[in-house]
């Protein structure tokens, strides 16, 4: 392999080349006065500032329109949160006539029952008693 050798100006002309483009480059650049960059801060500072208010009247009207909403409801009841589930068809069968209570035509195992069921008492198992006797220890 052979090693690079370096430029035979000692590579003075690389960075020579640089420093007079940066020069030419500076020399063409003009900065932007200061109370322009000032001027465009203020402005995007104001535009900041209104859409901030914009939101603000955007979520009160919002909150104030859903409150509107749910007080003006006057009372209604509130529906279920998923459709019910199908029930017994209100249609009988024609044997289920004989099941009818005679003075409302309403089938007797629909019927509200008058009677209670039983009270069922609770039996809790009695803790175990203690009957050993204490002996007094050291004699």
């Amino acid at each position: 392999m052979t090693e690079p050798t370096p430029p035979a100006d000692g590579g003075d002309s690389l960075a020579a080349a640089l420093k007079r483009a940066a020069a030419s480059g500076g020399l063409a650049a003009s900065p932007v006065p200061a109370h322009q960059v000032a001027a465009r801060g203020a402005r995007r500072r104001r535009r900041t500032y209104a859409a901030g208010a914009a939101l603000a009247v955007c979520l009160v009207s919002g909150g104030g329109a859903l409150a509107a909403v749910q007080l003006g409801r006057d009372g209604e009841p509130v529906g279920p949160a998923v459709p019910p589930s199908p029930t017994k068809s209100a249609s009988f069968p024609e044997s289920s006539l004989a099941d009818r209570s005679p003075s409302s035509g309403v089938p007797s195992s629909l019927t509200p029952s008058t009677s209670l069921p039983p009270t069922a008492t609770p039996t809790w198992p009695t803790p175990p008693t203690a009957t050993a006797t204490a002996t007094p220890s050291g004699g």
